[in-house]
């Protein structure tokens, strides 16, 4: 019967309204920073492990064919080794110990979850060599046996290998004929690993004098001979004696990777990939301009490819450097909004610039891509507003970009500040725009005794610190309907610093400022990190121990002495208010003035906008979210998308937080039919400003109505008021503003389950 209805629903769907929806998640991560090269003969590909997740190059025209993240079959992105079995499998072992494994042929996956679930204390895996049925894994605590064809585990793990010690990091593995070889934090050690018990410590030789004394790196076979290389330089082994590699202009470089390609032995030393005849070691020739090279592999022409830390792959039939086009790192301390829908975002360290993305392409921002931007690559915060992106340049100064026009602002070009250690590092730290378009910019440090500068009319004014903050830490700002700066303070004084200039910038004798230090927050309060004005003027501050909520700013500029005491947030949960203590780390609200909060744990809280319900929680265990670690969030009422910035990336979610439309159009409706019940609500979307909603049978009756949350879309769970699920049929969706001037319908397909 319930199939019969079906038919007949889908043959009247012509005239109802549906729309298809796009995936939830996005990941957008660096791909450039290589770490491992597989080669597939069958299909003529590169694979190329990274970071930031897996890409794929065709060997013959040189470009990047897919790429894979955590949204594409990979358990986790940041992957350190690649190999391909003799079942044509690539393995892909990550940093956290999962093995992804897959099948080049039928683009399956299969998973080896058993090192990541284990018990030991460093689970990388380094290395991952094929050799005949089983594959052999060197990790963070010694070398695993698997078998290609079960994907068992073969043996214990080989803890001790010889007279090493216990759980020595092992970071690569070579095999010679019967041998084992493997390159340790130790030394190196070998073994037979066909006839003899690998579990027993006896049956393994240990080679440590220097330079293999120590984090040996890599390990290769090459006729009669095995190489080996260490962060102190390269030796090789005859079969009888561990000698230094007979060229000294390279014996004692750091080794980071080492490949047979032929009757050639290539090697990374330093930053530069050298090789030399196994008949003649001596006569070393450089192969690649210098670069930051990290690991070697080649092609079935036998030529070598070269993977960078920082820029993709190098093979020499192509002119340029290969990789995705990705942000410049993953480091993600910052991102901002701007109106034609780019993401901009602050790298955080010392060298990462800031980067753009069009919803296309990255583009990224450095001294070396941008010299306009300043003398400085450390971007700290990045914000936008009034058609105008600022980058905090942490030691160049901040940096305006208006269109195409990049201007940096310094210590050289104008009145900002140096600070005492160093007169020409300018430590802008955050910023924020007023409500008259002048905009705010704190300091890490100065020399001045200024920590606050305002920018009006392409003049800088500085704001002299009063007592209670003079030496300072100033970052975060957040400016509300008062024009009051809401300012983050560390430093000497800690807390939360406000200021108001009363409407003269130019006279200071009428300013009015206050600062709630730690102690006003709680006793287990030790660090405020962020701070938001919402939608009702309210200030949101993250901290160590939750989120406080000054719910009259205006109080606090009335009088600064006594400000209006911070509320601590608290969730219900059954009948009880329970006070919310994550260790909060940045705070966002969107169109709805729904709060969304970045933890150091835990990922992602979604609240309700006065915070007392928990709508959701996103973190790596249930959604495909970076990291558990959250920096920065800023959500888009225009396409409602919520960015999560995190040390391993950006990810983005798609939810229901999109400004509403200004007037009825087509009332959209997803999924259609609307099976009940359903573990998925039904989205209307086109709706105006706090739309109200009935949902009315094809003869006019009423089933139910109800408001949206106040944006463009709304969800509605099937029920009526009275909890009845909705009979089969077609149904009218109406949807009007408060006043009645405004009407949108829509139509859906109801299913009832019987």
């Amino acid at each position: 019967m319930l199939s019969r209805i079906i038919a007949v629903i889908i043959l009247l769907l012509p005239a109802v309204s549906s729309f298809s929806q796009n995936s939830e998640w996005e990941n957008f991560t660096d791909l450039k920073s290589v770490t491992s090269i597989a080669y597939d003969e069958t299909d003529w590909k590169i694979y190329c492990a990274s970071r930031g997740g897996l890409f794929v190059v065709d060997n013959n025209s040189g470009t990047v064919v897919k790429k894979y993240t955590n949204l594409d079959g990979l358990i986790n992105i940041n992957l350190t080794s690649l190999a391909i079995d003799r079942k044509r499998r690539l393995w892909i072992g990550a940093s956290d110990g999962s093995i992804s494994i897959l099948d080049l042929g039928s683009l399956t996956w299969k998973y080896i979850f058993d090192i990541k679930n284990s018990s030991e204390s460093n689970k990388i895996i380094n290395r991952i060599l094929p050799a005949g049925n089983f594959m052999f894994v060197a990790t963070g605590y010694g070398i695993q046996k698997i078998s290609v064809t079960s994907l068992n585990f073969i043996d214990a793990p080989y803890y001790k290998l010889g007279s090493f010690p216990v759980n020595t990091i092992v970071y690569s593995l070579v095999t010679k004929g019967d041998v084992l070889y493997a390159a340790t934090k130790a030394g190196v050690a070998w073994a037979n690993y066909v006839t003899a018990n690998l579990n027993n410590p006896s049956s393994w030789s240990n080679y440590n004098n220097a330079p293999l004394n120590a984090e040996v790196r890599a390990i290769e076979s090459l006729g009669n001979l095995v190489f080996a290389g260490s962060d102190g330089g390269l030796n090789y082994f005859d079969g009888n004696n561990w000698l230094p590699y007979p060229n000294g202009n390279v014996s004692s470089l750091p080794i980071k990777d080492i490949d047979a390609v032929d009757d050639n032995i290539y090697f990374i030393g330093g930053n530069n990939v050298f090789y030399a005849s196994s008949s003649n070691l001596p006569a070393v020739n450089t192969y690649l301009e210098p670069a930051n090279y990290s690991t070697l592999s080649h092609n079935s022409d036998l030529l070598p490819i070269a993977g960078l830390s920082d820029n993709g792959i190098r093979n020499v039939n192509f002119p340029s450097f290969i990789f995705p086009n990705s942000p410049f790192t993953n480091v993600f301390s910052q991102i901002a909004l701007d109106d034609n829908g780019n993401i901009w975002a602050a790298g955080g360290l010392g060298f990462n610039g800031f980067y753009r993305f069009d919803g296309t392409n990255w583009e990224n921002y450095n001294t070396g891509t941008h010299p306009e931007i300043g003398s400085s690559n450390w971007f700290q915060k990045i914000t936008y507003g009034n058609g105008t992106v600022w980058a905090m340049g942490f030691g160049g100064g901040p940096t305006r970009i208006i269109g195409d026009q990049i201007v940096n602002f310094n210590v050289t070009n104008s009145p900002l500040p140096g600070i005492p250690e160093d007169p020409n590092f300018c430590s802008s730290y955050g910023g924020a725009f007023d409500n008259n378009g002048v905009f705010w910019v704190s300091f890490f440090s100065t020399n001045s005794g200024r920590s606050l500068y305002a920018f009006r009319n392409n003049e800088w004014i500085g704001i002299p610190n009063p007592s209670i903050i003079s030496s300072s830490i100033l970052s975060q700002i957040a400016v509300d309907s008062y024009n009051t700066k809401w300012i983050v303070a560390s430093g000497t004084r800690s807390g939360v610093y406000f200021y108001n200039e009363n409407g003269t910038i130019d006279n200071s004798s009428d300013d009015i400022f206050g600062i709630y230090n730690l102690a006003d927050f709680g006793s287990e309060i030790t660090n405020v990190s962020y701070l938001i004005v919402e939608k009702n003027n309210e200030v949101w501050i993250t901290t160590n121990n939750g989120v406080f909520i000054v719910a009259n700013p205006l109080g606090a500029i009335q009088n600064p002495t006594q400000p209006p005491r911070p509320q601590k947030l608290g969730i219900i949960s059954g009948n009880l208010r329970v006070p919310f203590t994550e260790n909060c780390i940045t705070i966002a609200n969107d169109i709805l003035n729904d709060k969304w909060i970045g933890t150091e744990t835990n990922g992602v809280f979604h609240l309700s906008s006065d915070g007392s319900t928990l709508i959701q929680q996103l973190n790596t265990s249930n959604t495909p979210l970076l990291s558990n670690k959250v920096n920065t969030i800023a959500i888009s009422a225009r396409t409602g998308r919520a960015y999560f910035g995190t040390q391993n990336g950006l990810s983005s979610y798609i939810t229901d937080a999109v400004e509403p439309v200004t007037d009825f159009d087509e009332i959209k409706v997803s999924p259609n039919p609307f099976v009940t019940p359903s573990s998925v609500d039904l989205k209307i979307d086109g709706l105006v400003e706090n739309s109200i909603i009935k949902i009315m049978s094809i003869s006019g009756d009423v089933f139910t109505e109800f408001d949206s949350p106040g944006g463009r879309i709304a969800t509605w769970n099937g029920l009526n008021s009275s909890g009845e699920f909705a009979p089969s049929g077609i149904y009218v969706i109406v949807a009007y503003n408060k006043d009645g001037s405004k009407v949108g319908k829509g139509k859906v397909a109801i299913v009832r389950k019987q």
